[in-house]
Formats: C-alpha cells, sequence, structure tokens
C-alpha cells in the first residue's frame, strides 16, 4: 500500500482487514456444506445438495411471490437469508459490487423466525434480504462515499428509510458500492475499487447508486435502495435493465443520509427502490409513502399516500414525448427506445403529443437551463467537493473529474478557464464542454440570482406542459447504454437528461423496454441519419462510448409534474406492457450450463459476463413465475379450506384458479 493514503493508511489497512475477515466469515455461514443438519434450514437440510436446491429455488422467484412464500410459511428468515448471502458473496467475487457487509443479519433473521414462533405474526417484509446503498445511515458503520478519510467514524443514528423497511420485516445485509465523493456515475473509488456491470465486465453500472443495481440484476438481493441528485438511481437502472422511480422530494423525505452536496442548489434529492417489473416498484413506495409509522420517524416526508395507479382499457392518456432535449443528442438505440415505446402507446390509442423543449420558454433556451442546471449541482462552484477529495488516493476513472474540480479553485486559473480556455473551447472543441466549464457562479447575488431563474423556468415548463393538456412525458433515460469505465468523468454532459428533473423536482421512473440492437450500433457511424457529430468533441467521445453495445439493456425515462407519482406508475406499467423488455441475468450454479458464445465476434467483457450468468428471454422468466405461481395457488386454496371458512375457501379458489389461467394464457393483466 505504500504511502498512497498518507495519514489515513492505517484506517485503510484495518478497515480491509476486518473486511476481508467478514466476507470469509458470512461465507462460512451461508455455505450449503456447513449448514447441514441445522435446525434453521427448512425444506430438507440433510445434506449440501438438498440445501443448493432450496436455495436455487428461492432465488429464482421474484420478490411478490418472495414475499408470500415467505408469508405462507414456504421459508423462513434464515433460510433465504443463507441464500441470498450465499449468492451475493458469489456475485461480488466477480463484479465487486459490495463495500461492506452488515455483520447482525443473521442475527436479525434469527430473531424474525423467533419472534414468529412466539407470536404468529409477520410484517409486510418479513424476511426479504435487501441491500443498502453505502451512503445511508446505519448506527456503528462508516459512511465513506470512498473517501478514506471518513473512515473510523461510525454513526450514531439509522437511516429511517432502512430503519422501517427493517421495522417491516425486511434484512439489511450489505452495503453496495458508490463512485468516489458520489458525484459520478462510475462506481468506483480507491477504497473498494470498481463495479462492473454485470451485462458487460468492461462497463459500468452507473452511478451513484451502481453497486445497487449491479447487485440486483445480477440476482444478489431482493431488492435494493438508492438515492437520485442527478440520475443516481435512473442512470443505474437504464444500465443495468432494472425499474426504478425518483419521486418529488417530498413525497417520500429521507434524511440520515450522505446527500453528496450540502447546501445544493435547487435540485431535488430524491430516494427510491431498484426492481426488476412495475409492479414490485408500486409494492415498496405503497409500502412506505404516506405511512403513518414512516412519518413517526421521518415527519417531513408527506402524509398522503399511494393513491389509484391502475388504469382501464378505456381510458386514455395523453402522453408527450421528445428524443432531443436541445442540448446534447442521444445515440441511435436511446432515440429508437422512446420512438418505439411512443409507437407502442398509440397503437392502444393513447394520444401522443410532441414535446418541444424550445418551445418551453425563450427566455430559457437549452444551453441556458444547462448551464443553470450545473451551477446548481455546485452552487460554491466545487469548493466543498475539492475540500472533499484533498488528501485523498484519487480514483484511476474518477481523476480527470477530480482535478478538473480542484484547479478550479484556484483564482487565477479559473478566470483563464472561463475568459479563455472555455470560449476557445466553443469554438474549436465543444459548445457543451463550453457550457459546463464556464457554469460559475462569481458571487452570492449570481447564486441566488441562478436560483430565481430555476424557479422561473419550472413554472415556464409547468405552464408548457398543463397547455398540451399532458398526463405524462416519455423519453430518453440517458445520451447511451452502458459506457465503459473511462467515458463517464468524459461525458458529464449527459447528466443533463437526468438531472433535469431533479432542477425541476418531477417524479421520474425508468423502464426497460428493448435490449440495444446492432443496427443501432451501426448507425452509430452514419453521420447523417445516425449520429451527427457536429465537430464536438463530445459527441465523438459519445459515440465512442455506445460502440459494441449490441444486446445491452435500453430503457426510456416516464416523467410527470411533482407529486404525480401514481401517474408515473400507471404509464410505467403501460409502457413495460407494451414493449418487449430485455433479458434476465441468472447466475449459472452449474458452470458446465453455458449457451455457445462465439468470441471471435463479441465484446470481451460481455464473454466475461457470459461465463458466469445465463441470458433469460422474458417469456421464460414469465413461464417460471407462472409454476410458482399455482404453487403459491394451491397452498392459499389449502390453507383457506383449513381455516373452516368454507364459502370464503371456495371465492379464493374459484379466484386464483381464475387467475392461474389467465396468466397461463400469457394475459398482461387480470
Amino acid at each position: 500500500m505504500g504511502n498512497m493514503w498518507g495519514s489515513n493508511r492505517g484506517a485503510v489497512e484495518r478497515f480491509q482487514k476486518g473486511r476481508e475477515a467478514l466476507f470469509n466469515e458470512f461465507k462460512e455461514r451461508s455455505d450449503p456444506e456447513n449448514l447441514v443438519g441445522n435446525r434453521r434450514i427448512v425444506n430438507g437440510n440433510q445434506n449440501a445438495e438438498e440445501i443448493e436446491k432450496t436455495f436455487c429455488e428461492i432465488l429464482q422467484l421474484d420478490l411478490i411471490t418472495l414475499k408470500s412464500r415467505l408469508q405462507t410459511d414456504d421459508y423462513n428468515a434464515y433460510t433465504v437469508l443463507c441464500a441470498f448471502i450465499w449468492r451475493a458473496i458469489k456475485i461480488d467475487e466477480e463484479i465487486n459490487c459490495i463495500t461492506e457487509l452488515i455483520r447482525e443479519a443473521f442475527d436479525i433473521a434469527e430473531r424474525l423466525d423467533d419472534e414468529y414462533e412466539a407470536s404468529g405474526e409477520k410484517g409486510d417484509l418479513f424476511g426479504l434480504p435487501f441491500s443498502v446503498k453505502s451512503n445511508f445511515f446505519i448506527k456503528n458503520y462508516d459512511v465513506t462515499c470512498g473517501l478514506a478519510k471518513l473512515l473510523e467514524q461510525p454513526k450514531t443514528t439509522t437511516c429511517p428509510m432502512v430503519e422501517f423497511l427493517s421495522d417491516q420485516g425486511a434484512i439489511p445485509f450489505c452495503f453496495t458500492n458508490v463512485p468516489q465523493g458520489l458525484l459520478s456515475y462510475v462506481s468506483s473509488n480507491p477504497i473498494y475499487g470498481t463495479t462492473k456491470n454485470p451485462w458487460d465486465f468492461s462497463r459500468t453500472p452507473g452511478g451513484s447508486s451502481g453497486g445497487e443495481a449491479a447487485l440486483l440484476a445480477a440476482g444478489g438481493s431482493a431488492f435494493g435502495i438508492g438515492s437520485d441528485l442527478a440520475g443516481s438511481l435512473r442512470i443505474p437502472a437504464a444500465f443495468c435493465g432494472l425499474v426504478t422511480l425518483k419521486p418529488t422530494q417530498d413525497r417520500l423525505c429521507v434524511t440520515d443520509t450522505h446527500g453528496g452536496l450540502p447546501g445544493r442548489g435547487r435540485l431535488g434529492l430524491s430516494f427510491g427502490f431498484y426492481t426488476k417489473t412495475v409492479n414490485e416498484q408500486e409494492f415498496l413506495l405503497r409500502t412506505i409513502v404516506g405511512n403513518p409509522s414512516y412519518l413517526e420517524l421521518c415527519p417531513m416526508s408527506s402524509p398522503a399516500k399511494l393513491g389509484k395507479t391502475s388504469i382501464t382499457p378505456e381510458e386514455k392518456l395523453v402522453i408527450g414525448w421528445f428524443t432531443d432535449d436541445g442540448f446534447n443528442p442521444v445515440v441511435p438505440s436511446n432515440r429508437r427506445a422512446v420512438e418505439e415505446t411512443i409507437q407502442n402507446l398509440k397503437e392502444q390509442g393513447h394520444k401522443i403529443v410532441e414535446f418541444k423543449l424550445s418551445d418551453v420558454s425563450e427566455e430559457f433556451p437549452s444551453f441556458v437551463v444547462a448551464n443553470m442546471l450545473f451551477r446548481n449541482v455546485m452552487p460554491d462552484n466545487g469548493a466543498y467537493m475539492s475540500e472533499m477529495y484533498g488528501g485523498e488516493q484519487y480514483d484511476e476513472y474518477m481523476k480527470l473529474f477530480i482535478r478538473l474540480v480542484r484547479v478550479k479553485q484556484n483564482v487565477v486559473v479559473s478566470w483563464l478557464i472561463r475568459y479563455g480556455a472555455m470560449p476557445l473551447a466553443k469554438l474549436l472543441l465543444s459548445k457543451r464542454l463550453a457550457c459546463i466549464g464556464s457554469a460559475y457562479n462569481s458571487d452570492l447575488a449570481a447564486c441566488r440570482q441562478n436560483q430565481e431563474n430555476t424557479d422561473t423556468f419550472k413554472l415556464h415548463w409547468i405552464r408548457y406542459w398543463k397547455s398540451k393538456g399532458l398526463d405524462a412525458l416519455i423519453c430518453p433515460s440517458f445520451i447511451t447504454p452502458a459506457q465503459p469505465f473511462e467515458y463517464p468523468a468524459q461525458l458529464s454532459n449527459g447528466a443533463f437528461l437526468t438531472g433535469l428533473f431533479n432542477m425541476l423536482d418531477f417524479p421520474a421512473g425508468v423502464v426497460p423496454v428493448a435490449p440495444v440492437k446492432k443496427r443501432d450500433v451501426d448507425l452509430l457511424n452514419d453521420p447523417v441519419d445516425g449520429f451527427p457529430l457536429e465537430g464536438d468533441i463530445l459527441l465523438k467521445k459519445q459515440r465512442e462510448s455506445a460502440q459494441q453495445s449490441a444486446g445491452l439493456p435500453n430503457a426510456v425515462q416516464v416523467v410527470t409534474l411533482p407529486n404525480c407519482e401514481e401517474m408515473c406508475i400507471r404509464v410505467m406499467k403501460l409502457v413495460e406492457e407494451t414493449s418487449s423488455g430485455v433479458q434476465r441475468l441468472q447466475w449459472k450454479h452449474d458452470k458446465n450450463d453455458s449457451d455457445p458464445v462465439d468470441v471471435n465476434n463479441t465484446p470481451s467483457g460481455v464473454v466475461e459476463s457470459m461465463e458466469h450468468f445465463k441470458r433469460l428471454d422474458l417469456h421464460r422468466v414469465k413461464l417460471n413465475e407462472i409454476s410458482t405461481f399455482q404453487s403459491l395457488a394451491i397452498k392459499e386454496i389449502r390453507i383457506t379450506a383449513i381455516s373452516g371458512d368454507g364459502r370464503s375457501g371456495q371465492l379464493d379458489a374459484n379466484l386464483l384458479c381464475g387467475i392461474i389461467a389467465m396468466r397461463s394464457k400469457g394475459e398482461k393483466q387480470i
């Protein structure tokens, strides 16, 4: 380790030694070989093969089914936790997504099972293991954000979101990786290393909630939680093929976290979940939003419970759309995702209206809005972040960004950049680079004026929205699919497409709709119909980052007016139901179970991924869900009959059999 950590070297060494010991302990405790004969393991514990079979069955279940199987005593909390830890550690060894394990997890599972045995009562989330983005506080654990100076400073409180989920019976079992200092979309730092995207090991899962997204997409947790300041939930969801929803800031207020930018400007800081389907997303949001028990923990959160989210076939919505935000074009795959989604919705009878950002406000064209956003991100011109990075080892994929932030703190250098380098860059290199580089608050009055301008722009946006009579807006989820590690530090321009909705504080969700296709990548190199570069060095870098991306997840963003999360979920459901979707990843328990791979024509990162993960088409996933649902339905019927309420039992049986029949026919809605 040498002198790279300076005065923090001892803390880093102690942490890494303790971390390794705990990983080894958890690995041993969850190993089926060491669980033979353990009375807490259900559904057979006589040999390792029997236990492994149970673990694999658990890990193939979707969240809603797993919840039901835990509620109906098919599994207990301890068995499910062991299964997920067993799998999560294997996944982490390949993609490095877990920063720390939560040492109390096994004790929590044991306590939940014992309390149920004694009382016969279970919380709504009983036994569901979940991962935690490592900027959330949990008592007695550090929150470092990849900064060595923050080691050995354990928190004295627990984040209310984590506390509430735990009170409902869910089990937090690990923290996941983030970018150094949070403000990036490459989840990499010198303490914990670089997290790989499970779809392609040469690419990032995004950030700042990248470790969360990577672990869930790889099948290592039941669900994940994260925060979003400029796209930190939505970018990883798009890169990893997951569903998420960034609520309006105060609809789900969360305290006791490291927000990344204390004293930020007009940017809504939101918190939410990672799931694999919109129904799972709704289930978790409905559990916490407006829940009186949560309000006891966090009174600043809105008391408004989640309302109606269903939509009948007769209801037709007015949906706006755009593919060009006027600041930075998106690559062909991300443009096609929106176009196909809009066409699908149009065929369902919904009214489609083009949303032109150039018409929102003559006073605020897109480049002015982008400058406004980046000034809101750093109202102090990066002084806080520069101090945060001081004395730290710079991450290899973030060092360019960090050095730019720090060098701008020199008054002379900052002046030369704004009045010398940036005007030249605008003429010779990139007008987008010039826009970002010149985002500067010269004094407190300028900062105040920028915030006032932000409020005015928000009103203009809402009035334009209302003039179109929109229910929702669909736009690209990001400027590219998942990028190789070296590009996020060079492509901060991409954050405008997500950060815009933090600045507006609008709900914004991400839904995967289809994989990137080969023709999308071929179009990248078409300067007329594909992706014109405009002589811009950032667009050239953007094109490079999207090469060889065929097969990666592709998503759209769904946006609604503030506090209209219900409508956002409605439209997310419509998008999910009318799209082809993306494949799911499943860990290869048997390494001999492999699909043929053309290694000569497949990116090396994808080849690495395919050594460990199978790609499951959605119809195969749904067939598995139907099978598990049928088993669950039979059990539900049996339980109801035993209860002695013959009439109720007959109704339940009829209902469940009807559901099974409809699901078996491939019906999407019931």
